[in-house]
């Protein structure tokens, strides 16, 4: 008789810890779903604003935006080709 008590009062009382443990994980999983979604928009802003910024770099980085700014500092478009021969050839015949 005294077994069955004993093990009936450990059921009991894990029974009551467990369900409060339970509502516990419950309540602090049901907040962190807020810090969740909060650090889930936060991510979504920064990958928008990597999106924006790589757009600009590839922008500034182009070309056609490098000639522009070439040609307003005062570099000019040459075409003609000057070759300057200084030295001998490498290899000679014999």
């Amino acid at each position: 008789m005294k077994k069955s008590y004993i093990i009936m009062t450990f059921l009991l009382g894990l029974t009551i810890v467990l369900s409060v443990g339970r509502a516990v994980l419950s309540n602090t999983l049901s907040t962190s779903g807020i810090f969740v979604s909060k650090a889930e928009q936060e991510i979504n802003s920064y990958k928008t604003q990597n999106v924006i910024l790589s757009e600009k770099l590839l922008t500034a980085s182009s070309l056609t935006n490098i000639i522009e700014k070439a040609k307003a500092s005062g570099f000019t478009d040459e075409k003609a080709l000057m070759v300057i021969k200084t030295s001998g050839p490498l290899a000679v015949r014999p």
